[in-house]
């Protein structure tokens, strides 16, 4: 795991390479290396930051191929690099090292942008073809490893420079911080801002799946992996468990090859259970790490540890205080160079920092949730669509009887949950629904909260839209029944899971130095489950049975049916508590005048709602929080 960064034009020298690379120090402290050409009045430059996992001797970057003329820098891993080396040697390739970089090098010689379609993994790739005069950039499947980009326009040529984070093109000033109106929107709605855009205007992230190509000032996109579909007919109960086992095993058994210290984490649910069952039976006695909370409706460590002593795993545990959270509060803001309101990063900080202590790399358990509908709110969806056919008059009635219960500020309270079902419970559009179910804000509030900027008029204006639904839809469209829970998932993977829980994984590791691999992203788990009829995610497979089914043979049943529990963090609590102050601080009506981009009286409105109890409003002010902070540690204007 590693940062990369580079330009393509005029406007870039070594200093400002450096620059970069430092600003990406973190995520690759054992190594920097940086190539710089001039050819046909074309300056190009790469900086690369590196942490050693494969071939840690050999495996500096950037790297060429024997004449200089192809140069490649890899963020991630490439699991089925040695059975690509072998097809590359017997072609004639000639190799220097035993890196997973290396090949990428050679399958480029061989294939051109082909090449992206054979590699199996997580990756960010930049590769320089002097040949060709052609930059090429390229990002995984399913969006694990960020690649920014923006295009900077100088006197004469544009300048065209790239990173692993926004940091790095800040450092150099490779773009205006000015903010996209369209995506602070979307942050307030969906808690993120969705790819491709950024927080900033004319800065890019690539989408996932694609390689983007920059030859004479102008950029060609081409996508090499699309919704996967497997013909799988009659397969059987019994057979779709017994192949879900096989390939999740095969997943692990690629993610457990390293030259540096492994483990996993293990949150006490199904999904880490699945990873860690199935790596501790390919490699045992590997170490795990669980994170648990003083307060008790949040913790999951009493699992963990059934889990971990059943397994033969060396566990570890820490605890996330109050105390703790706030000293992470600050480093999770300087990471962030692009408002996140997730508040599971702390957590996941805290446990990133302690892993890290003990191991290089950790398996994770990400996209259970995704690619089985483990998410807590799916039930509420059938439920509700059972019941279309009552009139609209019904559920208004419903809406305002929900809203009546008190706000508390336990683990998913009860009125923090029959607030969130109210929001959205008129919508007929299972995405509609969904979009207002999870984000921080529904159109209606943030309409009141932004105020008159950007040019745009104030409340009724087109500032406030509804393309948090859009994005969801346009991605169910692509598969094959856009009304399928499985066109769900798909368009799960491509929002919530790539630009809010990767992004979160992704910067806490990256922030301590440590490498994550999501063994159940691996693209044959990933086209199996989505192939699968809805029936075997949903019924009597609900609940994830699918993975019990797989385990029950080594895990306690008190396991494999505990409840549901996310990452949670007792956020509505603490914004009542100790975070209390930085909220009013961030709110302060003098300060939002000369921010000029929301109204104190609205904003004002919300944190009395909370105090009070009466409404739980911890996503809305949690978001707000996060961006104001983000807002006054990178220096917007």
């Amino acid at each position: 795991m590693c940062g990369i960064a580079g330009y393509i034009g005029n406007g870039g020298n070594k200093d400002k390479l450096k620059a970069m690379a430092k600003a990406l120090e973190r995520r690759g402290p054992d190594d920097e290396g940086f190539y710089e050409t001039s050819s046909e009045g074309k300056k190009v430059g790469f900086a690369f930051r590196r942490l050693s996992i494969i071939d840690v001797a050999g495996g500096h970057q950037p790297i060429s191929n024997e004449n200089g003329d192809v140069w490649v820098m890899l963020n991630g891993e490439i699991y089925d690099f040695k059975p690509l080396r072998e097809k590359l040697l017997n072609l004639g390739h000639q190799f220097k090292t035993q890196s997973d970089t290396e090949v990428i090098v050679h399958a480029y010689e061989e294939w051109s942008e082909e090449c992206f379609k054979k590699l199996d993994g997580m990756f960010a790739i930049a590769i320089w073809d002097s040949k060709k005069q052609k930059l090429t950039l390229a990002r995984d499947r399913l969006g694990k490893k960020p690649l920014y980009y923006t295009i900077q326009k100088n006197t004469g040529e544009s300048t065209m420079w790239f990173a692993s984070e926004l940091k790095a093109l800040i450092a150099v000033g490779a773009f205006k911080k000015e903010i996209d109106p369209e995506s602070l929107n979307l942050y307030f709605r969906t808690e993120a801002v969705p790819t491709p855009k950024t927080i900033f205007k004319e800065v890019y992230k690539l989408e996932p799946a694609t390689s983007l190509s920059f030859v004479d000032g102008k950029i060609t996109k081409n996508k090499f992996w699309n919704y996967p579909t497997e013909t799988i007919e009659n397969l059987g109960a019994e057979n779709v468990v017994e192949e879900l086992g096989k390939r999740i095993d095969e997943s692990v058994r690629k993610r457990l090859v390293s030259d540096v210290p492994l483990g996993l984490f293990l949150s006490g649910g199904l999904d880490s259970a699945i990873v860690a069952e199935s790596a501790s039976r390919q490699h045992p006695g590997l170490e795990a790490f669980t994170l648990g909370f003083e307060d008790k409706t949040y913790d999951e460590t009493e699992n963990a540890k059934i889990i971990a002593k059943t397994l033969g795993l060396k566990h570890h545990i820490e605890i996330l205080s109050e105390e703790k959270a706030l000293a992470v509060l600050e480093d999770a803001i300087n990471l962030l160079d692009e408002p996140l309101a997730d508040p599971s990063i702390l957590p996941q900080l805290l446990l990133s920092k302690f892993t890290r202590e003990n191991v290089t790399v950790a398996l994770s358990g990400d996209g259970g949730d995704e690619l089985l509908l483990g998410y807590q709110h799916i039930p509420a969806h059938i439920w509700r669509e059972r019941l279309d056919f009552l009139p609209g008059a019904f559920w208004n009635m419903s809406k305002k009887i929900l809203n009546t219960v008190p706000s508390g500020s336990g683990y998913f309270s009860l009125g923090f949950k029959t607030q969130r079902l109210a929001r959205g419970l008129d919508l007929e559009n299972r995405l509609e629904r969904d979009a207002t179910w999870r984000g921080a804000f529904d159109q209606e509030t943030l309409q009141k909260l932004l105020k008159m900027t950007f040019g745009l008029p104030h409340q009724g204006s087109s500032l406030v839209t509804n393309e948090a639904e859009n994005i969801l839809k346009a991605y169910a469209s692509e598969t094959s029944n856009p009304e399928s829970w499985s066109a769900w998932s798909w368009a799960y993977l491509r929002t919530f899971l790539m630009d809010d829980v990767l992004v979160k994984v992704d910067r806490a590791t990256m922030w301590h130095s440590l490498e994550a691999r999501a063994p159940l992203l691996d693209t044959n788990v990933v086209s199996f489950l989505l192939s699968l009829p809805d029936e075997y995610k949903l019924g009597k497979y609900r609940d994830k049975r699918l993975f019990k089914e797989i385990l029950k043979k080594r895990l306690p049943e008190s396991i494999l049916n505990a409840s549901k529990h996310g990452f949670g963090v007792p956020i509505s609590k603490w914004l009542n508590g100790v975070l209390k102050n930085k909220l009013l601080e961030v709110s302060d009506p003098e300060f939002l005048k000369k921010q000029n981009l929301f109204d104190s009286s609205a904003i004002a409105k919300l944190i009395k709602e909370h105090a009070a109890g009466g409404k739980d409003r911890r996503k809305e002010l949690w978001a707000f929080l996060c961006f104001q902070m983000w807002y006054i540690r990178w220096h917007i204007k």
